[in-house]
């Protein structure tokens, strides 16, 4: 049998309610030190995801374009500083920004099956739910090559820490 990636996922999640802001999200991100957070409801059902990357480019400088319609065109220009960019971000809701289409797996999804999706969808995590739907762990890069690392030593996990026992 394969090793579900229950076996091995961090249940220590750093997620964000679907009303926080914009402002809140970044706060957690810095004070947790991570590049993403899942966005989960009252009931903690995912109903999206946000990351540093997200947000930059919500804050980079935007390219001048032409928006055609019809008979019509409309020149787009990014005249807003940095500053107020950061400024207007604040109090903008985490859905305007966040993925709303989130890839998710079960606790009984392969590991090598969760790898495989990491690596072609190029995602550093990806949340792990219940038959319910609620987020229970979520699986990371670094999570899976620690456990490979592992069973290439033959080394036998402790079942809270994920650490090896000697």
């Amino acid at each position: 049998m394969k090793a579900p990636i229950g076996k091995i996922m961090d249940t220590d999640v750093y997620t964000c309610p679907v009303t926080a802001t914009l402002g809140d999200v970044i706060k957690i991100l810095v004070e947790k030190e991570v590049g993403g957070l899942t966005v989960v409801d009252e009931e903690q059902h995912v109903t999206g995801f946000i990351s540093d990357g997200d947000i930059m480019r919500a804050v980079s400088k935007q390219k001048t374009r032409s928006i055609y319609g019809g008979d019509s065109v409309m020149v787009v220009y990014d005249d807003e500083s940095f500053e107020q960019k950061v400024e207007a971000f604040k109090q903008r809701n985490v859905m305007e920004l966040a993925a709303r289409k989130v890839f998710c797996v079960t606790e009984s999804h392969p590991i090598d099956e969760v790898a495989r999706i990491l690596s072609k969808k190029k995602f550093k995590k990806i949340p792990i739910i219940d038959e319910e739907g609620k987020l229970v762990g979520i699986a990371r890069r670094a999570t899976i090559v620690r456990y490979i690392f592992n069973l290439l030593f033959d080394l036998k996990l402790d079942k809270d820490t994920k650490e090896p026992v000697k």
